[in-house]
């Protein structure tokens, strides 16, 4: 039997704990209304995820998986269930919004490709894709908001999907955008470089310094280079998320890339602590707790605290159902983890939509 690697577990966990709350608070209370340190601490829970769909190809690909057209076959799965997710739970025309599933679908068989190439060859890689996100910023204008088109509303607005805005929302201002995302799960992959030649282990002393000084440099930079009369209010917010990558700037990138060096070597450093395990549980089950917490937020959350009035409700009020749809959840993930531990499915589906 293949041992699992508790680290990665436990990191998938800590994203998907981060972004229950990023993605649920603001429905039911005002995003002008959350505090600064929940806006920062949820502009990590994509980054993380979306690293860990590298770092895993990365491993998997030397492992097991050495094709193109697995990695295809899975991207193309991740792509389709990102649209089935669009128009059953969100009602919104698909391919047109780019939510994080997505660009996690289009990474695959690009770090796939990459991988049997050198670290310079991947360095530039990003780096060319950084280059051509900060030119797009003086060719196009960024959308405030994504193109959520809501088919099942007699308001819909059909006109806005034209085949320019398509295209612009998918390379420059959807949600994840290829430029500057496919850039993360190549960092990923990178990661899987270092993290093999160092035995599976990120706590050093190195790691830590070079993932301080970048946290540090990078939301520095964004502070400095993003505020005017309040803190990052150069950004845009995309109410009602209030993440800092609205739009993804290099500053915010590099400051991702330290906070996700510190977390592994944490992680790695405590890995066997007690306070973990229940998070391997979430890390065992992500891509079902990201659609089990849509539905919940779109039939449940939604309806009872009504979005657009959601300004009335206090900030507490978010925060308990926070709580509670991290206890729903992991409750119905422990319940996903007993039953892989007894069936031990060899089917594809069934391990794509409950795996880790």
């Amino acid at each position: 039997m293949k041992q699992r690697d508790i680290s990665i577990d436990i990191i998938r966990g800590i994203a998907i704990f981060i972004m229950l709350g990023a993605n649920v608070v603001g429905y039911v209370t005002s995003c002008t209304l959350h505090p600064m340190w929940f806006n920062i601490l949820s502009s990590f829970a994509a980054p993380l995820f979306i690293l860990l769909s590298g770092y895993m190809v990365a491993i998997n690909s030397v492992k097991k998986h050495d094709s193109l057209s697995y990695y295809l076959i899975r991207g193309g799965m991740m792509i389709l269930t990102a649209a089935l997710v669009d128009v059953l739970i969100w009602h919104l025309i698909p391919f047109a919004t780019f939510d994080v599933l997505y660009i996690i679908g289009l990474g695959m068989p690009v770090v796939y490709l990459l991988e049997k190439k050198s670290i310079g060859v991947k360095a530039s890689f990003i780096a060319v894709v950084l280059a051509i996100t900060v030119s797009l910023r003086f060719i196009w204008k960024y959308m405030d908001f994504p193109m959520e088109t809501d088919f099942t509303s007699s308001n819909a607005d059909y006109s806005i999907l034209t085949p320019f805005n398509l295209i612009k929302a998918l390379l420059y201002d959807g949600w994840f955008p290829i430029f500057p995302w496919i850039a993360v799960p190549v960092l990923g992959s990178i990661f899987a470089h270092f993290r093999k030649k160092a035995e599976n282990n990120f706590a050093n002393i190195k790691v830590i310094l070079i993932g301080m000084l970048l946290t540090i440099a990078g939301f520095a930079w964004l502070y400095f280079g993003y505020t005017k009369e309040h803190a990052f209010d150069m950004l845009v917010q995309r109410d009602p998320y209030g993440e800092l990558f609205y739009p993804t700037t290099i500053p915010f990138f590099l400051g991702a890339f330290g906070v996700a060096l510190l977390i592994f070597a944490i992680v790695d450093k405590t890995r066997y602590g007690i306070v973990w395990q229940p998070l391997t549980v979430f890390g065992q089950t992500s891509l079902f707790n990201y659609i089990l917490h849509s539905a919940i937020v779109a039939y449940i959350v939604t309806p009872v605290f009504g979005f657009k009035d959601k300004g009335l409700y206090p900030l507490s009020m978010g925060w308990t159902v926070y709580g509670l749809l991290v206890i729903v959840s992991f409750l119905l993930s422990w319940i996903v983890v007993v039953i892989k531990r007894k069936v031990k499915s060899k089917n594809f589906l069934f391990n794509f939509y409950f795996g880790g």
